[in-house]
């Protein structure tokens, strides 16, 4: 018997609450190797408690992540003024915003079983949906949009 994509997802994340427990250090430390200008951009939305706001963005990514796999057309539906808003008005452009999502799918790719492709599968389909996505209301933006165009995600 094969499980749901909504299935799939929650295996791999309860693998990973079990295997890891608490991950925002670990998801951050990636996050701000690749993006060390994000930061200041969370030192400055954090109001004087940037790590609650960063826990609060990496479970909301994890969120999102979950929700795309188990309805990923109304994710996109709840998405997309999302990422508009942190665009225009947060300055949190595309490049940011797919990072984070890739420093928390290597976490949880990293907690996969080798033996699981399909779970691997699932999430990197999931990524690829979630990239394409943020190109496609890129024409939304009011700001100017100087970020270029998203990388491809690689694990390292």
């Amino acid at each position: 018997m094969s499980l749901s994509d909504a299935g799939l997802a929650e295996l791999s994340l309860n693998r990973l609450a079990e295997a890891q427990g608490d991950i925002p250090k670990k998801v951050l430390d990636r996050y701000y190797r690749r993006h060390p200008g994000a930061r200041g951009s969370f030192e400055y939305h954090g109001v004087g408690d940037t790590a609650e706001l960063e826990g609060r963005m990496v479970t909301a990514t994890l969120f999102l992540m979950l929700q795309w796999a188990e309805d990923a057309n109304r994710t996109r539906i709840e998405q997309g003024t999302t990422i508009v808003h942190h665009h225009d008005a947060l300055e949190i452009g595309p490049q940011w915003y797919l990072g984070l999502i890739d420093a928390v799918l290597e976490v949880i790719v990293e907690s996969i079983p080798g033996t699981q492709s399909a779970e691997i599968a699932l999430w990197l389909r999931v990524r690829q949906e979630i990239a394409d996505f943020i190109e496609s209301v890129r024409e939304e933006f009011v700001r100017a949009d100087n970020d270029g165009g998203l990388p491809g995600f690689r694990l390292t």
